[in-house]
């Protein structure tokens, strides 16, 4: 097939922009090796691309902290959604590969804006986005639809909690990623700072029961399964350090589990896939508790795409080659490729 002309949107003004600059610059790069044309737009950066230079720079470093609050604010006030749909890197591309981790990318206005600019693009579209980043509706989603996961409450910024509440608890935004904002309380004066600090990254906080038990995570491509791995990290949380800038955690792909459970998990991962209305690829998070049981923690349906991240780890125990896999996404988007399809793929 011909080579592609594609757009990577990257960047934005969450807590996780350093993370997605770091995805696009991988993808770009696995994406040109294929024979792609390829640009990097920054969604706070202009209409004009990413330099090769500065694309080179982010491969060769390691990922950066998040950018501090103001850093981000001033980041938000130079967003021109005009601009950007009118950048000549995005108007001439055939395909749109949306990298944006956090608000105004994983949260589909990124996607509505594409919609309307009639553009194909790779990932959920605006509704599926948006199901997926808000963890309480996502929640509620997967009750619905007979899907194991930790109960919770949700609370708005001030709202107080029930008078009892199970500990340990995991407090976190209900939207976001990379564990920022995220923390485990074991009693109850952990609490209240815990959901501070989640209403700092968002009007609403989820108090969820914590599950103990080994940790594991799943890509999909389409409706099919790739290889589940287990997350083993130093400490209780996986948080955004343990993930980009620690080398103590220990990622196992694939994971030594029973087949069952593998299948439990793809199952699962199905049943997200559809229940959140997601297509193309996506991540499911699980934990396994000592008496088996599989419950789904989440659905990252903006994936990290670094050389570090847990979705390329998936995919390349699965047989996949990640540029194969990056072109397969690409084609999915413009409907040149089924949303379904194993490692035999990775021959192509």
């Amino acid at each position: 097939m011909a080579g592609l002309t594609i757009c990577i949107v990257a960047g934005g003004y969450s807590p996780e922009r350093n993370v997605s600059l770091a995805s696009a610059a991988n993808v770009a790069a696995h994406l040109r090796r294929g024979g792609h044309r390829v640009s990097v737009l920054d969604l706070c950066g202009g209409d004009a691309p990413l330099a090769a230079a500065a694309e080179a720079a982010i491969l060769a470093a390691p990922i950066s902290p998040p950018p501090s609050p103001a850093e981000l604010a001033d980041l938000r006030a130079k967003l021109d959604a005009a601009r950007l749909l009118a950048a000549p890197a995005l108007r001439a591309a055939q395909v749109v590969f949306p990298l944006v981790h956090g608000a105004f990318g994983e949260d589909g206005r990124l996607q509505a804006l594409l919609e309307a600019a009639a553009k194909p693009y790779v990932g959920g579209d605006w509704l599926g986005q948006a199901l997926a980043m808000d963890k309480h509706i996502a929640k509620q989603l997967m009750v619905q639809n007979g899907i194991r996961t930790p109960p919770w409450v949700c609370r708005a910024a001030g709202e107080p909690l029930p008078a009892a509440v199970d500990l340990p608890a995991v407090v976190m935004p209900a939207s976001g990623g990379s564990s920022v904002g995220m923390a485990v309380c074991r009693s109850s004066v952990e609490l209240a700072p815990a959901l501070e600090r989640a209403w700092a990254e968002d009007p609403f906080a989820l108090v969820q029961r914590f599950i103990a038990g080994r940790e594991l995570t799943l890509g999909m491509l389409g409706s099919e399964p790739l290889a589940l791995g287990e997350i083993r990290a130093p400490s209780a949380m996986f948080d955004y350090e343990a993930k980009y800038r620690g080398d103590q955690t220990r990622e196992i792909f694939p994971a030594d589990v029973p087949v069952a459970v593998r299948e439990a998990a793809g199952a699962a991962g199905r049943a997200m896939m559809s229940a959140l209305r997601l297509r193309h690829y996506a991540r499911m998070d699980f934990i396994l508790d000592g008496a088996s049981q599989l419950w789904a923690l989440e659905a990252n349906a903006v994936p990290g795409m670094t050389a570090k991240s847990l979705y390329p780890q998936s995919a390349a125990a699965a047989g996949w080659d990640f540029a194969v896999l990056c072109e397969r996404l690409c084609r999915m988007a413009l409907g040149q490729e089924s949303s379904a399809g194993g490692a035999a793929g990775a021959s192509h």
